[in-house]
């Protein structure tokens, strides 16, 4: 490892010191750029790299919170430094996990399905340097649209080689002209999404009921609530953990302070919210490294206990990847 001296801080400071020449005044007369490159972060969890892939953003408005007052949500989004323009900004993270002889994804992306601030899925996979037919396997957390909107473009299937992995529970619903008859407005489109899903990807799609290994590494977590199958999964490789919760606690400028709040796109508002609790209580004892889909990219850290509640401590960078 390079390391620095004291003799050559002080030596190259001195020089510096020594060779300054105020400049003439300069006018930057270029435009401002826009927008940002494209999202990826590479972290090591044992022996398996794990890249988050920023699909892009959505703002969720101060009155689609349930289980807590909007003047506290408010208040939270201030004390986050957040700006006061009625809603809270969350980022769409999806999962690329090299085993070294399997590459899986955890989640897909929205592609079109939630706006134009989102759909940058694809785009961050090719930056990171990987293209959709490598993909060996992928878990899906639930089957709202921005968690599988990737996997289909005009109908058809975006990965021609992968398997594609989810609860029994998550895809029943989702597949069902009966529940979707009985969803709210807002949600019955994206029944639409999951049963092109199930159409595109026929037979490579496998079903799971509870807690198993779904592929090697991976154990599947049931989080109920938010969906009626809701699954994280926890990989595990070279004696180290991560443990990817999808939407089971997703902003941390509310969540972590008030486990008891939910939002309107919740299933099961009361089971999401039992889930949240033990799910938090867990993840605080454990000391177990996590990352979620909507946490603040690249949604990688650890659960603290603070009070009677809980707060996020972020990942520091890491650059040995």
């Amino acid at each position: 490892m390079t390391q620095i001296t004291r003799r050559q801080v002080f030596g190259t400071a001195a020089a510096a010191a020594a060779a300054t020449v105020l400049p003439a005044t300069v006018s930057a007369k270029a435009p401002l750029a826009s927008g940002q490159a494209p999202g990826f972060y590479r972290r090591k969890v044992g022996d398996a790299q794990v890249t988050a892939l920023l699909d892009g953003y959505i703002d969720v408005a101060h009155g689609f919170w349930t289980g807590i007052e909007q003047a506290s949500v408010e208040d939270l989004a201030a004390a986050a430094g957040l700006p006061d323009n009625g809603s809270i900004r969350i980022g769409v993270t999806s999962y690329l996990i090299n085993q070294g002889n399997r590459l899986v994804l955890v989640d897909t992306g929205s592609a079109d399905l939630f706006g134009p601030t989102a759909g940058k899925f694809l785009s961050a996979l090719a930056a990171a340097g990987y293209t959709p037919d490598q993909v060996d396997d992928i878990l899906i957390t639930h089957m709202h649209p921005d968690h599988i909107g990737a996997l289909l473009e005009n109908g058809a299937a975006v990965f021609p080689n992968a398997q594609i992995h989810v609860s029994g529970l998550e895809f029943d619903y989702w597949t069902s002209a009966t529940e979707q008859s009985k969803a709210p407005d807002f949600a019955k489109s994206w029944f639409d999404a999951a049963i092109g899903v199930k159409t595109a990807y026929d037979d490579r799609i496998h079903v799971f009921s509870g807690a198993p290994e779904v592929i090697p590494g991976f154990t599947a977590v049931p989080l109920y609530g938010h969906t009626p199958g809701h699954s994280g999964y926890r990989l595990s490789s070279g004696g180290e953990d991560l443990l990817i919760w999808g939407d089971a606690c997703g902003v941390a400028s509310v969540q972590f302070a008030h486990p008891e709040a939910g939002l309107a796109f919740d299933v099961d508002g009361a089971t999401g919210k039992q889930t949240r609790a033990s799910l938090l209580d867990m993840a605080a004892g454990e000391g177990v490294l996590v990352a979620s889909a909507h946490l603040p990219f690249p949604t990688f850290g650890r659960v603290l206990r603070s009070g009677e509640a809980y707060a996020w401590q972020p990942d520091e960078y890491r650059f040995d990847v």
